[in-house]
């Protein structure tokens, strides 16, 4: 008892106070007829005494409130004879976890200090009585002479029994309401009788709660206790991030794992560009890298196409002819300098170069995005390591995109200085020169047979759309002019857009997202990688309470299946 009361102490201190934290105590006797587990809960105390808490009133009912309100708690009330069992504070109590009372049985205490009508009360009939399903049971207390001189519990039985045949007041009342040892085979046979009924669903109960705990524990990080864990488990989890990569570059996509992250909405009145600038971050978002690159380089060739001068119009006409003019003296009057195409083409090639930086910029954009999101994807939330880790990574990865950002940029300006030379062997050139002459004579006939015609002044060759009703053949050189910066125009633009494309995978898929890993692989020295990823202490401690845990779970799940 003194190790009790030495723990009692240790845990709720030496002022009367009480804790949540149970003491464990296993009683062992020779020839029991009973095995039974108790929980001893503290007696309500209203006012704090002493150094108690001011809280105490409250701290009990939430202690023993959390005791009784599981279905399978049997709640043993410790009530004295003399008092009205329907106004006991611990039966109100249990009323609200147990309404119809059929959880609850009463050990009447104090016998010896019973009032008139003891056993029709114990029965559950008249005044101060309680209607228990589980029934009353009277029990004779040790006095305190009886406890200084420490009177056996044997001897005690006997004393009690000596006393309940002794009194009248008893005559008539059934045995099973009489004495410790009633109290004890009714406890007894409650247990097992709750244990018989309960037992399926504890078993599906322990089921449920081992896979629970196994399942916990297989989302634990992998364990690491040595170097060459620790450099197993690294490895494999670069290589996870080199193969999602590779297949988000080869167009193999997981719905199930696809990024749902919330844009936030764009305050504008503008719908058309909310929905565009809604697009826009999604894309951002979007881990179909192959999509994505796809995407922009059709968007890089729309802005190219669209940044070239309308050939076709009578103001680019009136452009034409004025350099015309002023090369007269230069050459033949009907055949045009071939410098005047040299000046209209470097007026055009200066637009080349936003259209290709817009699609770099756009492709970095992208990828420093979709490659650290995949990145912690890999590596487990869960993990103490996870941020150091991907913080020396993170810099890595957006290093290497960067170094790719200046070898494609330097690539790129290399095409576009090349493309300063007006030259091609493209049969496309002179399909599409061929093509535009013949539907401008056509449409020019017809106007000059009927002054109107049925034939649609604009047209498409070759995917260019382009307006002949501008075109005068009054002025034969210009329109050949006007026609040759047209084609030649469509022929860099389709070079430039299959050029940049090429560049661009190049650098940054080819050259880039897909040899990360080898640059990863080597971020690390041995020695510091498990410094920070090997398991720490709390980590270790609840792996460990898991797999006793759950040993000690799949024991009683065995005995429940046997018994």
């Amino acid at each position: 008892m003194e190790r009790v009361a030495d723990c009692t102490v240790r845990l709720a201190g030496a002022n009367l106070d009480v804790s949540s934290k149970p003491i464990y105590l296993t009683v062992y006797k020779k020839d029991i007829q009973a095995d039974l587990t108790l929980i001893d809960l503290p007696g309500i105390t209203r006012n704090a005494i002493g150094g108690q808490s001011k809280t105490i009133y409250k701290d009990i009912v939430q202690l023993i409130e959390h005791y009784i309100k599981p279905q399978t708690a049997i709640v043993l009330h410790v009530i004295p004879s003399s008092v009205d069992f329907t106004t006991s504070e611990s039966i109100q109590l249990a009323k609200n976890t147990d309404p119809n009372c059929e959880r609850q049985l009463i050990a009447v205490s104090k016998i010896d200090k019973f009032d008139k009508g003891i056993g029709e009360k114990l029965q559950g009939i008249g005044p101060g009585s309680m209607a228990l399903k589980l029934g009353c049971v009277a029990v004779l207390n040790r006095t305190e002479e009886e406890i200084d001189q420490n009177i056996p519990f044997d001897e005690m039985r006997r004393r009690e029994q000596q006393f309940f045949r002794s009194h009248k007041a008893f005559e008539n009342v059934p045995e099973r309401y009489l004495g410790s040892g009633q109290l004890v085979k009714r406890l007894a046979l409650i247990q097992q009788e709750r244990i018989r009924s309960t037992l399926p669903s504890i078993i599906d109960e322990l089921k449920k709660e081992i896979k629970s705990k196994k399942s916990e524990m297989k989302q634990m990080p992998r364990q690491v206790t040595s170097e060459m864990d620790c450099w197993a488990l690294y490895t494999d989890l670069i290589k996870k991030y080199r193969e999602i990569i590779n297949a988000r570059v080869h167009g193999v996509y997981e719905n199930e794992i696809q990024l749902k992250i919330e844009v936030p909405v764009v305050e504008t009145t503008d719908w058309s560009r909310k929905a565009t600038l809604t697009q826009m971050s999604n894309d951002q978002f979007d881990e179909r890298i192959a999509f994505q690159l796809y995407n922009r380089q059709k968007e890089c060739k729309e802005k190219l196409h669209n940044s070239f001068t309308h050939f076709s119009s009578s103001g680019y006409q009136k452009l034409v002819l004025k350099l015309l003019e002023e090369n007269a003296g230069v050459a033949l009057p009907n055949f045009p300098s071939f410098s005047i195409i040299e000046r209209l083409y470097r007026a055009e090639q200066s637009k080349f170069r936003k259209p290709c930086e817009d699609l770099i910029q756009s492709c970095i954009e992208h990828l420093k995005v979709i490659l650290i999101i995949i990145l912690n994807q890999v590596f487990a939330e869960e993990t103490s390591y996870k941020y150091q880790i991907i913080h020396r990574l993170t810099d890595i990865i957006l290093r290497a995109i960067d170094e790719s950002e200046e070898r494609c940029s330097n690539d790129i300006k290399k095409m576009l200085e090349i493309e300063e030379r007006v030259f091609t062997l493209d049969p496309y050139y002179m399909d599409t020169v061929n093509k535009i002459k013949k539907k401008w004579q056509e449409y020019h006939d017809s106007v000059k047979l009927n002054g109107n015609t049925k034939v649609p002044s604009t047209f498409t060759i070759n995917d260019f759309v382009i307006n002949v009703s501008g075109l005068s053949n009054e002025h034969q050189a210009a329109l050949d002019v006007q026609i040759a910066m047209s084609a030649y125009c469509r022929v860099v633009e389709r070079r430039i857009v299959d050029q940049v494309s090429q560049l661009c995978y190049y650098w940054f898929i080819n050259r880039c997202a897909l040899v990360l890993d080898s640059k990863l692989s080597s971020a690390f020295i041995s020695a510091i990688l498990f410094e920070w990823m090997r398991e720490p202490f709390d980590q270790q401690q609840k792996r460990e309470n898991l797999k006793k845990s759950t040993d000690a779970m799949e024991r009683a799940l065995v005995m429940g299946q046997n018994a």
